[in-house]
């Protein structure tokens, strides 16, 4: 069975609570793509807001790490929103695909996502499942 390389995830979440219940749905998703891989397949990092999401993107873009292959994104966070961030990161040419993952699922709250350059968008809670889907849909799994 082929190996498949090593998942980099960046999770923008301004709440640690949220950030620690999403980083273990990404794990167990990101083990179940491996088919059975161990913890090696995925390097999960954490902002606490968009401009150290944007400084992560950054030094990952001029690193010797490979980029990133997805970012969820929050969207109300202290210094940087999500949508800003997102902004910049399209800004700086990255085409990772971004993810808004947010309680705020309004229609109007969706289209300002995908205007600052979102891929996509799911509502909180992050499930396994949706997750699933999300890398399903970007052949992350």
């Amino acid at each position: 069975m082929a190996h498949r390389k090593m998942m980099r995830v960046l999770l923008v979440e301004d709440e640690e609570i949220n950030r620690l219940e999403l980083a273990q749905v990404v794990a167990r998703a990101a083990l179940k793509a491996a088919a059975g891989g161990g913890d090696d397949d995925l390097v999960l990092d954490e902002a606490e807001n968009g401009a150290a999401a944007v400084q992560r993107v950054r030094d990952a873009a001029t690193a010797a790490a490979a980029p990133y292959d997805l970012i969820l994104m929050d969207k109300q966070m202290p210094v940087m929103d999500g949508h800003e961030a997102t902004r910049r990161i399209r800004g700086m040419g990255v085409t990772t695909p971004i993810v808004a993952v947010s309680s705020d699922g309004l229609p109007a709250d969706v289209e300002a996502f995908v205007a600052a350059g979102a891929d996509d968008f799911t509502s909180k809670p992050l499930s396994k499942e949706k997750l699933g889907d999300i890398l399903a849909k970007f052949r992350l799994a």
